[in-house]
């Protein structure tokens, strides 16, 4: 019989020694085989061989050779390894390259390799990593352990899949967490692990603010900004002149106000409605913040390097200085702020007459959080007459957005994020899971309208755009095939938004949309930044940028500049490889925020979790792997694993096509969506449950 693993092995085998040619025997020697296992041998290199696997000739076997083998520079993944698999990948164009744990030299999670494939199988190239290019990290933080008189640190970042030695422990003692700068990155051949010296003590390890810290030291987060970006700000003025007012469109006189989280302490979008005969004109201000942050300063510069503002709970990490991000440029209300507005007049049917954008002076009359307008629509809450009546025209023009957006393929997923509840002392006492209400739903229309206009207006030149590629076919139809052992039926003879909102639409309850609004998305392309317009798959836009965060992220404040410039008829102040490469920088750094930014959620949530061990919830399976059910419980937005092995009543068999598991012997089935009674059982790197 054909065996798998055996197929593996001998590929291996004939991989390692290109150049010589293996009878039977000598592959059973090589492997160890035992006598039983004979015929499997046989039958495996049989196949091996008919699909041209490996080679045959005269009863020899020797490996395919791949054409034009080459080392190939990517960047290694150890997302797996921090998985307990034993292979890892090399992100690499065209393609991923297939690297097995042993075969990994010394690598770690996103450093730069070289490697050489050695063979193909199934479409699928397999190789070797040959050379560490360059290191992602030459710190590495984690929580220092003494064992059996050895110091060892272990990574808080799981993807750094091995421990470190500790050679100088300085002041450190047992369960802080530490900063190790790496002397010796080991040997896998000689079984050395890597080793380095403390240079940081940051604290001991479970206390919210440290674990926050380790996070921010992890990802090289910058907490101060250089000196030489602070002297510059001194030369910043928060006064407006008349020139100032003259040259721009004064709408001091307009009704404007902010619409924010409560916490939020920058304000860098404003919102004013006009009704009249004709129809409405939407205004949505933003914070002209490239007045302030000119291409060739270094406040500029600075801000390219850390791309984005990074929120952690309690903390943020500004793009910009304070001085600008919530004092200056803030829309704070009562105080007049410089802004570019984008003007947008509709008919009575909400149709777009015209649009247009231009520099503007606003005064912001009110600043209100998503609650309190929520409450007025609920008709919990009242404001003031003119404000009132604004409010309910924006709320008709909101719905009409919303409407029209759906029937253009809108996709909206339901994946709420967490919201962490602090006690006086900052320590986490409850945990919340986010909704979308009718504010929210406001204010992300009038974004995107603006958004969208912008896009529009600078397509005829280079520009940075905001692009989500369809999902692969293949993927598609791979849930497809998981998705309808559920009852739920997806149509393939249309485009695909069509096929995922009529997918969406089909989920019977809130359970479904727990676990397939997240599968949806975990098959789509991330989005990102590009100088190439592909449209936006997700919003179903075919122009779409980001221009209406300039005080938190990069990609906008470079759209703003552009702007300037084309009111100006001047060129853009950024070049074609410019562009390109700010683009990628604003990728990169998006990806490090929503990284860290997790990081910290599931700190914070184990950290909360830790208190609640022998407590019983009630969950939801929201995935399933060949080792453990994934759970979610009802109470809080907490994820965790019920181990296979723990499911001692049957020997439980896995249908990955179909995620779920059989018992052999009484036939119960545990799949997606099923609810479960479950206690919380230990926390490590996992949060574990057992069924009760």
């Amino acid at each position: 019989m054909y065996d798998k693993k055996l197929a593996y092995t001998i590929n291996k085998i004939l991989q390692d020694s290109p150049h010589n040619h293996f009878k039977i025997k000598d592959i059973a020697q090589a492997i160890g085989l035992r006598k039983h296992k004979y015929k499997d041998l046989i039958d495996t290199l049989f196949k091996l061989s008919r699909d041209k696997e490996i080679n045959q000739k005269n009863r020899k076997y020797y490996a395919v050779k791949v054409k034009n083998a080459k080392n190939i520079t990517g960047i290694f993944d150890a997302t797996t390894l921090a998985r307990n698999k034993s292979f890892a990948f090399v992100k690499a164009e065209p393609e991923d390259i297939f690297i097995s744990s042993e075969d990994t030299l010394t690598a770690y999670h996103n450093d730069t390799v070289d490697v050489e494939v050695n063979y193909q199988r199934n479409g699928k190239k397999y190789g070797i990593i040959t050379k560490v290019v360059k290191r992602a990290n030459k710190k590495i933080i984690g929580t220092f352990q003494e064992y059996n008189g050895k110091n060892y640190i272990i990574p808080d970042n799981s993807r750094i899949h091995t421990n470190f030695a500790v050679n100088d422990i300085s002041t450190a003692r047992s369960n802080e967490k530490v900063v190790l700068e790496v002397t010796n990155w080991g040997s896998r051949k000689y079984y050395k692990i890597p080793a380095g010296n403390i240079i940081e003590v940051l604290g001991k390890a479970g206390n919210p603010d440290v674990e926050i810290l380790s996070v921010i030291k992890q990802y090289d987060l910058p907490l101060e900004f250089p000196q030489n970006v602070l002297d510059e700000l001194c030369t910043l003025s928060d006064d407006i002149s008349e020139d100032m007012i003259i040259k721009r469109k004064d709408l001091r006189d307009l009704l404007t106000f902010t619409i924010d989280p409560a916490s939020a302490k920058d304000f860098d979008d404003a919102i004013s409605l006009i009704k009249n005969e004709k129809g409405f004109t939407l205004y949505v201000h933003i914070a002209d913040v490239a007045q302030y942050v000119g291409t060739k300063s270094k406040l500029f510069e600075e801000a390219t390097k850390r791309g984005n503002s990074y929120y952690f709970p309690k903390k943020v990490i500004p793009m910009l200085p304070e001085k600008i991000s919530n004092m200056i440029c803030s829309l704070r209300p009562f105080e007049d702020k410089l802004t570019l507005t984008v003007q947008t007049r509709y008919n009575d049917d909400f149709k777009i007459i015209s649009q247009n954008v231009y520099e503007s002076v606003i005064c912001s009359n009110a600043r209100f959080n998503y609650k309190e307008i929520d409450e007025f629509f609920e008709e919990k809450k009242e404001l003031e007459p003119e404000i009132a009546e604004t409010l309910r025209d924006m709320y008709k023009l909101s719905a009409s957005l919303t409407k029209n957006r759906v029937n253009c393929g809108y996709l909206k997923l339901n994946i709420p994020e967490t919201i962490f509840v602090f006690d006086d002392e900052g320590h986490v006492i409850d945990l919340e899971r986010s909704k979308e209400t009718d504010s929210h739903k406001m204010i992300e229309n009038f974004m995107l309208v603006a958004n969208e206009f912008i896009a529009k207006k600078l397509s005829s030149g280079i520009t940075i755009f905001r692009i989500h590629e369809k999902p692969d076919e293949e993927r598609l139809l791979k849930l497809k095939e998981e998705i309808t052992s559920y009852n739920i039926k997806m149509q393939m003879n249309k485009n695909m938004n069509v096929i995922l909102q009529n997918l969406l639409n089909q989920l019977p309850d809130e359970s479904y949309h727990r676990v397939f609004d997240r599968k949806i998305l975990r098959n789509m392309k991330k989005a990102k930044y590009s100088v190439e317009n592909l449209g936006h798959f997700g919003l179903a836009m075919r122009y779409y940028t980001h221009f209406t965060s300039p005080i938190r992220r990069i990609s906008d404040l470079i759209i703003h500049h552009q702007i300037k410039n084309k009111f100006n008829s001047q060129q853009t102040p950024f070049s074609s490889s410019h562009l390109f490469k700010l683009a990628e920088i604003a990728t990169e750094r998006e990806q490090i925020a929503d990284e860290s930014e997790r990081e910290v959620d599931l700190k914070n949530k184990t950290i909360f979790m830790k208190k609640k061990i022998g407590e019983e919830y009630s969950a939801i399976i929201i995935a399933v792997n060949k080792n453990a059910l994934i759970i979610e419980l009802d109470k809080y937005p907490v994820t965790g694993i019920v181990s296979i092995s723990s499911l001692n009543d049957d020997q439980y068999q896995y249908y990955p096509q179909h995620s779920r598991y059989i018992g052999k012997r009484k036939g119960k089935i545990y799949k997606l969506t099923d609810k479960l009674k479950v206690l919380l059982s230990s926390i490590d790197d996992e949060i574990h449950f057992k069924v009760l």
